[in-house]
């Protein structure tokens, strides 16, 4: 059967590898960014613990996720977690803000055990921290799953990734219903949790002008049930159907026109709404052309700490965005001739 054919669970599961050796007593990264935290931007400690990683990973796996390649098969001890805590500790250190990731659910016990998860919420509230950042699928946003003994003010981000049944089963893999995330975000805040939605920008199959409107329309869908709402453009992690696509050229990673076209149409809603691209900027991310990515990037920067104006962007490099979007519907697939971005100038193959 021709690989286009294949159904997507088969596809995300080839596209995968086992994950090489890692050290135990290690977190995967750890590092300083600026956040807003009330009406201040404070300096935040971000550190991702390294642990046995999502189980919908290990189940079947969503098409653009390569967090799988920093986990653990079979998962890490209690004493290893200890030991890489013991390293994160010191980034956050006289901050008033953390977020705390893992390549999968904080709060899945499976994953991250409680005793071990309510040790660490503890010590943060007693070093000063305010507030921190953790991610979950929406299956494990149970309050008693997040019931700690002492800790800061919890903020759950969850992934979406889209309000489409559609776009969620034939582009991402992942089985979220929606009247399920609403039940998840009310029992969240009503634990005194606040919520924060990721929302997927051109998953695989999806053209940049059907991407944008996913976008949008999913915002909308989650902004009165949500505190915040993050617009992750997708880009290419190694394993992935993504990548798959990719390297075949049918598919190139989301303009950051794109990005500021649906931060714009959402900015009168009552919720923040921005992005932080990863990989912005490279041909693995969302990009633009040579020439303006890093002022976009920037000027998203500041709009995600309340102080940048993303309406008065522009670059040569903008028409071409605007025709790639309105021929959307009449091309094969996602992607676009290597340069089309830079105008083929200067050797770029953006």
């Amino acid at each position: 059967m021709p690989e286009a054919f294949l159904p997507l669970t088969d596809f995300v599961n080839e596209a995968k590898s086992i994950p090489k050796d890692h050290s135990l007593d290690q977190p995967v990264a750890r590092w300083v960014e600026e956040e807003i935290l009330g009406n201040e931007i404070v300096e935040a400690g971000v550190a991702i613990l390294r642990t046995r990683g999502c189980y919908w990973s290990i189940k079947e796996g969503c098409s653009m996720c390569g967090y799988f390649n920093d986990t653990v098969p079979g998962g890490v001890s209690d004493e290893m977690l200890r030991a890489q805590w013991n390293k994160i500790r010191p980034t956050l250190e006289g901050k008033r803000y953390a977020k705390i990731y893992t390549s999968g659910s904080f709060i899945d016990p499976t994953e991250v055990p409680l005793d071990f998860a309510d040790e660490v919420m503890s010590d943060m509230k007693n070093i000063g921290i305010e507030k921190v950042l953790i991610e979950s699928l929406p299956e494990f946003v149970n309050p008693k799953n997040f019931n700690y003994t002492n800790a800061p003010k919890l903020e759950i981000a969850i992934g979406l990734e889209s309000s489409s049944p559609i776009v969620l089963d034939k582009c991402v893999n992942k089985r979220l219903r929606w009247p399920h995330f609403v039940k998840v975000c009310k029992s969240a805040r009503d634990n005194g949790a606040e919520v924060k939605a990721y929302i997927l920008l051109k998953p695989p199959y999806l053209g940049e002008k059907d991407a944008i409107e996913d976008a949008v329309q999913s915002v909308v869908d989650a902004a009165p049930h949500v505190d915040k709402i993050s617009i992750n453009p997708v880009n290419v992690q190694k394993n992935t159907v993504v990548e798959k696509l990719w390297m075949r050229n049918e598919w190139t990673a989301p303009w950051l026109w794109s990005v500021v076209e649906v931060i714009e149409r959402c900015k009168d809603l009552p919720v923040r709404v921005y992005s932080d691209p990863t990989g912005g900027g490279t041909k693995r991310g969302a990009h633009n052309c040579h020439i303006c990515n890093k002022k976009i990037l920037d000027e998203l920067k500041k709009h995600r700490l309340g102080q940048g104006n993303l309406s008065g962007l522009s670059c040569e490099c903008k028409s071409r965005w605007e025709a790639v979007k309105n021929q959307s519907s009449l091309r094969r697939n996602a992607s676009e001739p290597y340069g089309f971005r830079s105008g083929f100038n200067n050797g770029r193959r953006f």
